[in-house]
């Protein structure tokens, strides 16, 4: 399906930029989380230098790691693939917020957090 999203868009865009703005999309997601690359290539289960070519720019991970990415920015694939305005930064930094805030937490505290989100909604 991935391969389908970059053929597309690099009908607009040539190679280069799309995998330039695809690599600044990972790195900007990352960064609103606090995750240094080494983290975010841990939990991918691939290696630093994965990480720090696809927010160059200069490689595209695989299949296996592109899924991982998004599961692991906890962000829909898609996100990754949008080139314009960025709904989650632009529009969502509380949410992003409350991400940090609960990936912290113990399995405990997350009940009792769920449990005031829920009475608050």
């Amino acid at each position: 399906m991935y391969g389908i999203i970059v053929y597309a868009l690099n009908m607009i865009y040539n190679e280069k930029e799309t995998m330039k703005k695809f690599g600044e999309n990972v790195k900007k997601y990352r960064m609103s989380l606090g995750l240094t690359q080494e983290k975010l290539a841990e939990l991918c289960e691939c290696s630093s230098q994965t990480i720090s070519g696809t927010e160059t720019g200069y490689s595209f991970p695989s299949s296996k790691v592109l899924f991982k990415l998004a599961e692991n920015l906890h962000i829909p694939l898609m996100y990754l693939f949008n080139f314009g305005e960025d709904p989650v930064i632009s529009n969502k930094e509380e949410d992003l917020a409350i991400i940090r805030c609960l990936s912290g937490m113990q399995a405990s505290q997350k009940e009792i957090a769920l449990k005031v989100l829920k009475a608050i909604l």
